[in-house]
C-alpha cells in the first residue's frame, strides 16, 4: 500500500508540473503571481506559508463566474464534495461526510467570518461579496474546534473599503432563465468609521421539467442583504459589526427516476406507469423549501503592547420549511411530507495572539457556544394504500417532534517555536466539554378516510418498524485533541512539513429513528443516543513558492473510528449507530505558474484511497445476497461519492487591446474518475468519469470601471449524478422482484452574459 501511495504521489507531482487549476489568481500587471493571503491559522499568511493541505478561491473568481453557492464552488476543488439529498445536505472532504439526519453535526466544520455554521442547511447560504473561501483538508482540531474532523471551510466576507466605491453587477443565463443582480456601496462614513452594504437577488426557472407540476425545476428565488460597520482609529481598539439576512426558496429538485430492473417496469405500467427515462423530464408531487437566515457578528481587536486580544461574538438564527414528495414519482404514495427546522446559536470567543515574527509565537483562547434546535418531520401515507394490502396505513401519518439544547465550552492553545532559522516546531491542543440534551416524540395520526381499527393501524405500522413513542436523554462529552507540526525550510523557496492531528466529532441523538431502543414490539429496535467519532491524521508535504511559480504537495493518511452511520432497519427507516471505521489516504497537489504578465497556468489534482475498515451492517443493494442479520458487509469497500482521481485545469489570459480596453480569456476543466453515487454502494448507480469544460471571455475598461463577459459552464453538457438511491417502496410493491432508482444531477450546459459597473 505504501509503494502504491508513493507511485501515486509521483504521478500527481508530474501532473501538477504541467497542469492548470481554477484557483489561480490574476497575474500582476508587472508580472509574477499575486500572494494569496489566508487566515487558516487565525493570522494573515501567504498560502505557501501554511503547513496544511489548503485550497483558496478568491471572491473575485467566484464573482466572475457567477457562482452563488458552495456546491458550485466545490466542483472545482479536489477532494471537496457538496451534495444535496432528499432531506439533507452533505459536505465531504476526502470521502468523509455526515449522513442524512438532523441530529448530526457536520464532519466538515463551516465558518463564516469566524462564526461556526455547523448545520447542514447552512451550506445552502448564497455566496455574495466574498474576500475568499478557504478549504482546509484533514482534521483541524486546535483553531477550528470540535467537529472539524474531516476538515473546515472558512468563508471570509469583504470589509468596508478605505475609499468610497460602489458596484452594480448583473447576470442573465439564457438556457435556464437565471437572473442575478448584486449591488455594493462601501467607504468611509467618518474619519474612523467605514461601512459596506450589499444587496443581492437571484431568480432561476430550472432545467428539469416536472410534468405533474408543469414547471421547470429547481425553481429558485434568493434575496440577501448584508451591512458592515467598522471602527478603526488611533486608539488600540478596532471593531466591526456585521448584520446579515437571507431568504431563499426553491421549488423542485433536479432529480430523475431511472434504471428499472427486474419486474419494476411490468408492475409499474398502465395507470401505475412511472417515467424512468433520463431526459431532463420528471413527474412527481413536488418539493418546496424555504430558508430564512439571520446572523449578527461583533468582532473587537484590542492591542495590548505587541499582542492582540480578539473578541468574536456571534448570533445565528435560521428556520427551514419543506414540503416534499419522498417517493419521487407521480403516484401519490408519500406525497406532502412536511419538515421544519428552527435553530438558534450564540457564541463567544476570546483569544490572544502574540506577534507573528518572534522566535516563539502563540495563539490561545476560550470558546463558548449555546445552541437550540427544534425540528418536526411528518411522513404522510396517502389514501392510495386504502386499496392495497397496506390498507391500514392509508390516509395516516407518523409525526416526529424533536428538540435539542447544547452547551459547549473549550479552551485552546497553539505555539510555534523557531529552533533554528530554518526549523520550526508547532504544537497545540484543544479541550472540549459539551453537554447536550434531546427529546423525540413520534405520534401516529389517522385521517378521516381510514376506517381500519386502531389496533390494525398500530400493528401495520409496527410491521414497518414504526411505533408511537416518547424518549429523552442527555449526554456529557469531554475531548482532548492535540496536534504537532514540524516545518523545515530546505531553501528560501522550498518548505517541508510533517504533522499529526487528532480530531473529534460530537455525539448526539437520532432525530429520525422510528422506534425505541430495545423495543420488543417491532422487528428491528430503534436508536436514540450515539457517541462521538475520532480521527488520527498524519500528513507530510512540500510548499514551493517563487515570484512566478508555486507548487503545493501533500501526502496524508487518516484513520477514523466509531463513525456515525445510518443502519437500514430492513423496511423504511434507518437507525444511527457508531458502527463503522475507515481509513483514507492519498495525495493532493496544486500549482500556479505565471508564464508572463498576460498568461497564468494553474492546476490541481487529488488521489483518494478510501476503505471501510469495519462496517459489517451495511444496507444490501437489490439482488445482493445478505449476510448475518440481513446486512451486507462494507468492510474493504470504498464509500459512495469517492472518486480515486479528481482535479482541474485552468488557463487565464489577459491582454490590452487599446489604451483603454483589455481582453480576458479563461478556459477551465474539472475532471473526475468514476464513483458510485448510492450510499448502499449499488454498482447500478455508478457515475462514469467525466471532464467538465468551462470558459469565460470578457471585455473591460483598463481600470475595471466596467466589464462585459460571456460565461459558459459545463460546455460539454456532461450528465453528472451527484447522489442516488432506490426509489422508495419500489422493492416493497414489487415483492422484492424489481427496483428502480432516483438521483440528483448537476446542472447541464449554461451560457450567461454578465455586466459589471464600478463607480
Amino acid at each position: 500500500m505504501k509503494s502504491h501511495i508513493l507511485n501515486s504521489t509521483a504521478i500527481a507531482l508530474s501532473f501538477a508540473l504541467c497542469s492548470t487549476p481554477v484557483f489561480a489568481q490574476d497575474t500582476q500587471e508587472e508580472g509574477g503571481l499575486d500572494v494569496i493571503v489566508v487566515t487558516a491559522q487565525k493570522r494573515a499568511e501567504g498560502l505557501s506559508d501554511v503547513p496544511i493541505s489548503i485550497s483558496a478561491v478568491s471572491g473575485e473568481k467566484i464573482d466572475s463566474y457567477g457562482q452563488t453557492s458552495l456546491e458550485e464552488v466545490s466542483s472545482s476543488i479536489p477532494n471537496l464534495k457538496i451534495t444535496q439529498t432528499a432531506i439533507a445536505n452533505r459536505i465531504a472532504i476526502r470521502g468523509i461526510a455526515s449522513g442524512d439526519n438532523k441530529g448530526f453535526e457536520q464532519s466538515v466544520a463551516m465558518f463564516v467570518d469566524n462564526i461556526y455554521y455547523g448545520r447542514d442547511q447552512l451550506s445552502r447560504l448564497p455566496l455574495v461579496d466574498l474576500e475568499r473561501v478557504e478549504v482546509l483538508r484533514g482534521p483541524q482540531p486546535t483553531l477550528f474546534g470540535k467537529n472539524a474532523i474531516a476538515g473546515a471551510v472558512n468563508v471570509t466576507t469583504r470589509k468596508p473599503s478605505d475609499e468610497f466605491e460602489g458596484s452594480l453587477k448583473a447576470l442573465y443565463e439564457f438556457n435556464h432563465n437565471e437572473a442575478q443582480v448584486t449591488g455594493v456601496l462601501s467607504g468611509p462614513v467618518s474619519e474612523n468609521i467605514g461601512a459596506r452594504v450589499v444587496g443581492y437577488y437571484r431568480d432561476m426557472d430550472g432545467y428539469v421539467f416536472n410534468t405533474l407540476q408543469d414547471r421547470n425545476e429547481p425553481n429558485a428565488r434568493e434575496a440577501f442583504v448584508r451591512g458592515i460597520l467598522s471602527f478603526e482609529g488611533d486608539s488600540p481598539l478596532s471593531a466591526n459589526v456585521k448584520l446579515e439576512y437571507a431568504d431563499f426558496k426553491t421549488k423542485g429538485q433536479p432529480r430523475e427516476a431511472f434504471g428499472p430492473v427486474g419486474t419494476y417496469s411490468a408492475i409499474f405500467s398502465g395507470p401505475l406507469a412511472v417515467e424512468t427515462d433520463l431526459d431532463n423530464v420528471r413527474s412527481d408531487g413536488g418539493y418546496e423549501s424555504r430558508n430564512k437566515i439571520f446572523n449578527a457578528v461583533l468582532n473587537v481587536d484590542y492591542e495590548i503592547g505587541d499582542h492582540t486580544l480578539t473578541s468574536t461574538t456571534g448570533y445565528l438564527d435560521y428556520s427551514v420549511r419543506e414540503i416534499l414528495d419522498v417517493d419521487f414519482i407521480e403516484l401519490n404514495f408519500l406525497d406532502g411530507t412536511n419538515q421544519t427546522e428552527d435553530y438558534s446559536q450564540f457564541s463567544q470567543e476570546l483569544r490572544i495572539a502574540s506577534p507573528g515574527d518572534n522566535p516563539f509565537n502563540y495563539i490561545a483562547g476560550i470558546y463558548y457556544q449555546h445552541s437550540k434546535l427544534d425540528a418536526t418531520d411528518q411522513v404522510k401515507f396517502s389514501p392510495f394504500f386504502l386499496a392495497t394490502a397496506f390498507a391500514a396505513i392509508g390516509d395516516t401519518s407518523n409525526d416526529r417532534v424533536y428538540s435539542q439544547k447544547s452547551d459547549l465550552i473549550s479552551t485552546f492553545a497553539q505555539g510555534e517555536i523557531s529552533l533554528t532559522d530554518s526549523l520550526r516546531l508547532t504544537a497545540g491542543a484543544r479541550f472540549n466539554h459539551e453537554k447536550k440534551s434531546g427529546n423525540r416524540e413520534l405520534a401516529i395520526s389517522v385521517g378521516p378516510l381510514n376506517a381500519s381499527p386502531l389496533a390494525a393501524v398500530i400493528a401495520t405500522f409496527r410491521a414497518l418498524n414504526i411505533e408511537a413513542h416518547s424518549i429523552s436523554g442527555s449526554l456529557s462529552e469531554n475531548s482532548f485533541n492535540p496536534m504537532a507540526n514540524v516545518q523545515y525550510d530546505i531553501t528560501n523557496n522550498l518548505m517541508f512539513y510533517a504533522s499529526f492531528a487528532r480530531g473529534t466529532k460530537a455525539g448526539g441523538f437520532d432525530i429520525r429513528s422510528n422506534a425505541l431502543p430495545g423495543s420488543t414490539t417491532v422487528a428491528t429496535p430503534g436508536a436514540f443516543q450515539f457517541g462521538d467519532e475520532q480521527a488520527d491524521n498524519i500528513e507530510a508535504g512540500l510548499k514551493y513558492d517563487t515570484r512566478n511559480f508555486a507548487l503545493n504537495l501533500s501526502v496524508y493518511r487518516t484513520k477514523y473510528k466509531d463513525l456515525q452511520v445510518n443502519i437500514f432497519d430492513g423496511v423504511l427507516g434507518f437507525n444511527v449507530r457508531n458502527a463503522a471505521g475507515a481509513t483514507t489516504q492519498g495525495i493532493e497537489a496544486d500549482m500556479r505558474w505565471a508564464v508572463d504578465k498576460h498568461f497564468t497556468l494553474s492546476g490541481a489534482i487529488a488521489y483518494l484511497d478510501f476503505e471501510f475498515t469495519n462496517f459489517p451492517q451495511g444496507q444490501c443493494y437489490f439482488q445482493q445476497t445478505p449476510g448475518p442479520g440481513g446486512f451486507c458487509d462494507y468492510s474493504g469497500q470504498r464509500n459512495a461519492l469517492t472518486p480515486k482521481w479528481s482535479g482541474n485545469l485552468n488557463g487565464d489570459f489577459r491582454h490590452e487591446l487599446t489604451d483603454s480596453l483589455k481582453l480576458g480569456i479563461n478556459l477551465n476543466a474539472d475532471f473526475s474518475s468514476s464513483f458510485i453515487a448510492a450510499a448502499n454502494l449499488d454498482p447500478r448507480t455508478r457515475q462514469a468519469g467525466y471532464v467538465k469544460m468551462g470558459a469565460r471571455i470578457s471585455l473591460s475598461e483598463m481600470d475595471d470601471h466596467w466589464s462585459l463577459a460571456l460565461i459558459g459552464k459545463n460546455l460539454t453538457n456532461e450528465r453528472i449524478l451527484t447522489t442516488a438511491g432506490n426509489l422508495p417502496l419500489s422493492t416493497t410493491i414489487t415483492g422484492g422482484t424489481g427496483v428502480a432508482y432516483n438521483g440528483i444531477f448537476e446542472r447541464p450546459r449554461s451560457i450567461a452574459l454578465q455586466a459589471n459597473i464600478k463607480f
